[in-house]
């Protein structure tokens, strides 16, 4: 077994924050997780007394099939540009999957998962969120070097 380092945990401790900001940004967003490269959930929140619809093993299958669905649009990238989000409406609640794109290489992309009430005015909602982004961007990648080094 891996011993968690100093730096493992401070990371981990920033995506746990970075998920409640997110998810405090709007009293809508139920849920924010982030995953990385690979699909893999590194950390969510969800909005306090909510009772979540699926449980965590459900949670970390829909993040690796959000991220896979995302990266494969991106052959169309050339004629439409880099996918800034994707929104699924469902009968109980919103989904969003937002890359956060690295400037320098595709393995260190992130991939921030929302999901938001029913009835939320959700392009809204996720303009907020992708300001946030960009607002915080080099500090979110500073912190998920480590991350990202796995998939170099």
């Amino acid at each position: 077994m891996q011993a968690i380092t100093r730096s493992d945990t401070i990371s981990d401790d920033y995506l746990t924050g970075y998920c409640r900001q997110i998810q405090s940004l709007n009293p809508a967003i139920r849920f924010a997780g982030m995953a990385d490269y690979s699909g893999k959930l590194q950390s969510s929140f969800y909005r306090p007394s909510l009772v979540p619809l699926m449980n965590r093993s459900e949670t970390e299958q829909y993040a690796l099939q959000a991220v896979f669905r995302a990266k494969t649009r991106g052959g169309f990238k050339p004629q439409l540009g880099e996918l800034r989000y994707d929104v699924a409406v469902y009968d109980n609640l919103v989904r969003s999957t937002i890359t956060i794109v690295h400037p320098e290489a595709e393995h260190h992309d992130m991939y921030l998962l929302v999901s938001l009430d029913i009835g939320s005015q959700y392009p809204a909602v996720l303009q907020t969120i992708v300001d946030y982004i960009a607002e915080n961007k080099s500090e979110l990648f500073s912190h998920t070097r480590k991350i990202s080094e796995n998939y170099a």
